[in-house]
């Protein structure tokens, strides 16, 4: 008996004038690995919500192990045994790993009081049971991405959820992490676990999936074996061609500019039980120049982009802008063209989840849409409509950001710092998070295109790929200091930038005062 069947599933919404699922259907079988893939805005997370009760269909049935349902929240859902882990994780500043695993299940004294020593046991317990290796004494804030990870599907198994939907679940994750996360994967479907992996990543996902369906402006296309289609069939149906994203930097061939961004002798100390968050950063990038910078989690890359966005200051060295000391985030440098910033958070930095489409893109350039305190309408709808063409993103102007999928709220962050004129510094954060292919290519593209024409780029990203197709110069962190800053080419591998991430080679020949771009 399959353990669920979704079938002739409609779902309108009347505000952004959306058919996001037409007659969509869906079928799980228990103990499985069931990939949910399509292109950004296709119906998959949508979909997805229906299943874990944070949306009602229009129309069509759900069957849980042949029992017809309907789920008017996600307490009803779980109640059948059915959780979902969100691309933007869901964990509770303040508290540790534990107390948000049993946030709301937490084991009580006597006298009704909170019984820590239990918290932590029960918690422990179960992230051992599952083959977790995740320290649940750790506040939340001190976690890695994929440690909160493991914290929120930690949450649904001790909620005995046996139907797990993941959505997005490796777009912020290392090689390593997903190594890791797949393993983990594994192990829960080997205990009788149905795991549901929404997905864009064609290559990846046929690594680990059983069975995938492919959907398409809001339609099911198909459901097939994973060894019974290449990726280039696959790939032929959620975009109707197939074509490789990667673009090749070197396209645009680097060239002596004046600094844009220098960081000098820059160092964060004790932060978040860290001895040294970051220790003695040099570094600098020229116009029409990508500087790539990455590292293994708890290596100090939030940390990084916290002090070059303006949310940390530095306890010694200093950033400079064109010369000048770094502006503080969204002060009058930042709104005049002369830098953008893409945030690796997108819901909590990079939108505003309840305003509009149109509202997130002009918002913070007041002085340019709202003279005299008052909207320019025209102006601000022309600047709305031109954000959304760089991409392509599937919403109007009126949408509201919740009802964006995470590929769509992405595209328009990244249309609304990347449109023209260019900046002359882009602070680009993983730009292709939950990016599809097709939006993968124009992504790259524009920041190619923007490199040409003499911004400087500083590409902050997770994504080793990434990392190596678009960077003219690699800066690798490992501890919080440079093991290595290379220019990207032919003898630049994976394996070589693997073994300076983990501090297993270190060729940075950087020193105290120096600033940076000479160390190559």
């Amino acid at each position: 008996m399959r353990s669920v069947e979704l079938v002739g599933i409609d779902k309108y919404f009347p505000s952004s004038g959306t058919w996001a699922l037409i007659q969509a259907r869906l079928s799980l079988n228990p103990g499985e690995i069931h990939a949910v893939v399509g292109e950004n805005g296709a119906g998959k997370t949508t979909l997805m919500k229906i299943l874990a009760g944070l949306e009602r269909p229009d129309s069509g049935q759900i069957r849980i192990r042949g029992r017809t349902v309907e789920f008017k929240n996600p307490a009803e859902a779980t109640r059948f045994g059915i959780g979902m882990v969100h691309q933007h994780f869901m964990t509770i500043p303040g508290l540790n790993a534990a107390e948000n695993i049993l946030f709301g299940a937490e084991p009580r004294t006597v006298f009704g009081l909170l019984d820590k020593k239990a918290v932590l046991r029960k918690a422990a317990d179960c992230a051992a049971g599952y083959g977790f290796s995740l320290d649940v004494r750790r506040n939340a804030e001190s976690l890695s991405v994929g440690e909160r990870q493991q914290v929120e599907i930690l949450r649904l198994l001790q909620k005995n959820c046996d139907i797990l939907i993941l959505d997005e679940p490796t777009s912020v994750l290392t090689d390593q992490e997903i190594r890791s996360f797949f393993s983990v994967l594994r192990q829960l479907k080997a205990s009788g676990k149905t795991i549901v992996i929404i997905s864009h990543k064609v290559g990846e996902i046929k690594k680990i999936a059983d069975r995938l369906s492919v959907m398409k402006d809001g339609r099911f296309l198909g459901e097939y074996k994973a060894t019974d289609i290449s990726n280039h069939a696959l790939s032929d149906l959620i975009m109707g061609e197939y074509e490789s994203p990667r673009l090749k930097a070197k396209a645009f061939p680097p060239r002596p500019a004046p600094t844009i961004l220098e960081i000098k002798n820059l160092s964060l100390h004790k932060f978040k039980r860290k001895a040294h968050a970051l220790r003695d950063i040099n570094l600098s990038v020229g116009g029409g120049e990508i500087l790539g910078i990455c590292a293994l989690a708890n290596n100090g890359l939030s940390e990084l982009e916290d002090l070059l966005a303006g949310r940390l200051k530095p306890d010694e060295g200093g950033v400079f802008f064109q010369g000048r000391p770094y502006p503080k985030l969204r002060k009058a440098p930042w709104l005049d063209g002369g830098i953008a910033y893409v945030p690796s958070d997108r819901i909590g930095r990079g939108s505003c989840s309840d305003r509009s489409v149109a509202e997130n893109i002009v918002a913070l350039d007041r002085g340019s849409f709202f003279p005299h305190g008052l909207l320019d309408s025209a102006k601000a709808q022309a600047r709305t409509l031109k954000a959304i063409q760089v991409l392509g993103v599937k919403a109007r102007p009126e949408s509201k950001i919740s009802q964006l999928s995470g590929g769509n709220i992405q595209k328009m962050i990244l249309g609304r710092e990347l449109s023209e004129p260019p900046a002359k510094l882009c602070l680009l954060c993983e730009p292709g998070w939950g990016l599809d292919y097709a939006s993968l290519r124009r992504t790259y593209k524009r920041i190619l295109e923007i490199r040409s024409r003499g911004s400087a780029v500083v590409l902050i990203s997770s994504d080793i790929d990434e990392i190596m197709e678009l960077s003219d110069r690699i800066a690798v962190l490992h501890k919080g200091g440079l093991t290595g800053l290379v220019t990207n080419g032919p003898g630049i591998t994976k394996s070589k930038l693997g073994a300076l991430m983990m501090g297993l080679e270190n060729v940075y020949s950087g020193s105290r005062g120096t600033a940076g771009r000479d160390h190559e």
